[in-house]
């Protein structure tokens, strides 16, 4: 006899029909991140980010324990300007995959290539800093700050900060050599025998400032990207 479950729909359904619906439809590739691959797919009508490895990866141990240190970090963050991670499944198109929530909106590189109101460049700072201290606060270092790694919402022109791959913590021992994109990490990053801490991500926003808000944030820039660490702001806050 089958098993059924209750729904206060339809009343009662098939378990096996239950299931199907729990399936990501409509498959959209998106575009190769180096050993990643990201789609977007739907589920229960609502559109969802799948981030998996490439083809050449995904029997690569090291890339998989990348992929479950992503899942891990990011998993257990709550902030209303960090990308939503909700599971990790295996999926039959994107297979081992990290879920998280799609995001409709563009980079803030992009999101600059038009003009704004000085409130609003205000606003997205503030909450980038906000994210930035949220998440160190849980040890994390983000390691990969840069434009596109920044989404800015089109409803309301709110900060959603994605991709923790190249995060890091202390408790975790997968890819401890140097990681980072170049023209954004902080000299430190490059060193392997300098244990690195927020201040490369606040490096990181400095350079941001620096490329995009010439104008507006010179001094704060220039606090943000001393060579030496010391001379930096100490913490988002």
């Amino acid at each position: 006899m089958d098993t059924i479950n209750y729904t206060s729909d339809s009343g009662f359904v098939n378990k096996d029909v239950a299931e199907l619906s729990r399936v990501f439809t409509d498959h959209e590739k998106l575009k190769n991140v180096g050993y990643n691959v990201l789609y977007k797919a739907k589920r229960f009508g609502k559109w969802y980010i799948l981030k998996g490895l490439n083809d050449e990866y995904k029997n690569e141990t090291f890339y998989k324990n990348l992929l479950d240190k992503e899942f891990e970090l990011s998993f257990f963050l709550d902030h209303h300007n960090i990308v939503k991670v909700i599971d990790m499944e295996n999926d039959p198109v994107a297979g081992k995959c990290i879920v998280m929530e799609y995001i409709d909106g563009c980079t803030l590189k992009e999101f600059l290539d038009t003009e704004h109101s000085s409130d609003v460049y205000r606003k997205i700072l503030d909450e980038i800093l906000d994210a930035m201290s949220y998440y160190h606060s849980k040890q994390i270092i983000h390691r990969d700050i840069k434009p596109e790694n920044i989404l800015i919402t089109r409803n309301g022109n709110n900060v959603k900060i994605i991709d923790f791959g190249l995060s890091d913590t202390d408790y975790h021992a997968t890819l401890k050599q140097p990681a980072g994109t170049v023209k954004y990490a902080a000299p430190e990053q490059m060193d392997n025998n300098t244990a690195i801490d927020c201040r490369a991500d606040i490096y990181a926003l400095g350079v941001i400032l620096k490329n995009h808000f010439p104008k507006m944030y010179k001094g704060i820039s220039e606090k943000c990207t001393y060579i030496d660490r010391e001379k930096r702001y100490s913490s988002a806050g």
